[in-house]
């Protein structure tokens, strides 16, 4: 397993079978953690090169396998964060040390914090083949984030979704539109504490299956589906 600070823990549900114990911690940058992250990254491209595929034998939604490959990118570019020691990445893992979701994290004014990135293992999203999802991990990385901007004495949260489905969770927990591009934020402490309260009490509602998915502006258009002109 990852070591490191632990900020979280929980159980994540699934459609077949018992929870899912799951601990959220920022790693350091020691060779373990290193070799483990490596051994995800393999584990999440085959992922994705599996998807791939199942697509080319239309047996698997483009979407699912576009979501995989944002999370295979997103994977790689959290793996450097942590071997050059920057600060600000989360990773939710298993027991034995399965990766299961990755998110980062950083301020950018005063009381301006932002989620930059933030994605859940491709297995466990909806749409993906067989009943192995898992719910509530995104939530958990929100509220620990969530937590950390507070910490800091920031008061408003930012971050741009991944897509329309990723913008529908983002609404449901809470945020509003308020720039370009999609940007979205919760603005006041208040509104912070709302939103760790939803993701810790009801983890897995109103969301109803939405994927959260966030990225970096460049990230999100480079993987957005474009929108239709409309006259």
């Amino acid at each position: 397993m990852l070591t490191g600070r632990t900020v979280a823990r929980g159980q994540a549900t699934q459609q077949v079978g018992p929870p899912v114990p799951y601990e959220i911690v920022i790693p350091s940058n020691t060779v373990g953690n290193l070799a483990q992250m490596a051994s995800e990254s393999g584990r999440w491209r085959a992922t994705l090169q599996e998807y791939e595929r199942l697509r080319d034998a239309s047996k698997l939604q483009s979407e699912v396998v576009r979501r995989a490959r944002f999370g295979d990118e997103v994977m790689a570019a959290l793996s450097e964060y942590v071997r050059l020691g920057l600060y600000g990445v989360l990773v939710a893992q298993t027991p034995p040390g399965q990766i299961i979701g990755l998110a980062s994290f950083s301020f950018i004014g005063p009381k301006d914090g932002a989620i930059n990135l933030q994605v859940v293992d491709p297995r466990y999203l909806p749409g993906s083949p067989g009943t192995a999802q898992l719910r509530g991990i995104g939530t958990a990385m929100t509220a620990a984030i969530s937590r950390q901007v507070l910490a800091s004495g920031s008061d408003n949260l930012y971050l741009h979704p991944l897509d329309q489905a990723a913008a529908l969770f983002w609404s449901h927990r809470g945020f509003v539109p308020c720039g370009k591009g999609g940007l979205m934020c919760i603005r006041g402490r208040l509104g912070i504490e709302r939103l760790i309260n939803g993701c810790t009490i009801s983890p897995d509602e109103p969301d109803r299956g939405e994927v959260i998915l966030c990225g970096l502006p460049a990230t999100v258009r480079a993987f957005s589906i474009p929108t239709r002109a409309t006259r």
